[in-house]
């Protein structure tokens, strides 16, 4: 029986409508896994929804309220959504709770970061002298490399050698503070900065902040390692 796996969606406000990249539904489903989407509504439904389901993905999108940032108001020109910071720092946090397997995706990534008591920075390219460009536009992607952390879930899925990922994002994982939950870091750039993170324990719990749900060559597609290990680990013994 495919394990079900937790998709979440955004809110378009433009065309009124749920939606979620292509990329994330058929790389759960190529890697043996049963998406089943998580529309953004009201946090009192966090539980419920997970209670059907194997696995929590939490997807990319807009920039996380800046209030989670260290230092700064906000950055001109970008949009917020507070509502649906509520709602998957909720699922987030209730996910954890519950030993959930669960895989966060670039602002996935960082909502499993902010909700368990960390900052973010607010600006990559304000604090890492250009070394590195975590995207290339606010609508073009990037191409770089990040070299995993041996013995990590990211390197077991990919291997310890570096890796070329595809990069959309320009906030990045804060200096982890003592009263928040410790994370490993399994993957950095080259410019030092955190690119993956896991919770030690037995729950299966990453966080990525490169897209895996994007193929990086022309014409992959098989599914993604680090996408197939979640939807292993949320398939069970």
């Amino acid at each position: 029986m495919r394990p079900r796996i937790g998709v979440t969606s955004r809110f378009r406000e433009a065309i009124q409508s749920h939606s979620i990249h292509r990329g994330y539904v058929e790389q759960v489903a190529r890697a043996g896994g049963l998406p089943v989407v998580v529309p953004c509504l009201a946090e009192e439904l966090c539980e419920p929804y997970l209670s059907v389901v194997d696995g929590l993905l939490l997807t990319g999108g807009e920039d996380i309220d800046p209030a989670h940032c260290t230092g700064t108001t906000g950055q001109a020109g970008y949009v917020y959504q507070p509502g649906r910071d509520r709602f998957e720092i909720r699922l987030a946090r209730s996910a954890l709770d519950r030993g959930l397997p669960t895989l966060g995706i670039c602002r996935g990534a960082q909502i499993l970061h902010t909700a368990t008591g960390n900052p973010l920075i607010p600006h990559l390219p304000d604090v890492n002298g250009g070394l590195v460009a975590h995207r290339t536009s606010l609508t073009e992607p990037s191409r770089h490399g990040v070299t995993p952390v041996a013995g990590s879930k990211v390197a077991d899925a990919y291997g310890e050698g570096q890796l070329k990922v595809t990069s959309y994002h320009h906030q990045g994982l804060g200096e982890q503070t003592p009263g928040g939950v410790r994370w490993r870091v399994t993957a950095r750039s080259d410019d030092s900065f955190a690119e993956a993170i896991e919770r030690e324990g037995a729950a299966w719990t990453v966080g990525v902040l490169w897209h895996p749900e994007l193929p990086v060559d022309e014409g992959d597609s098989g599914p993604d390692p680090l996408i197939a290990a979640f939807v292993s680990a949320a398939a069970g013994p």
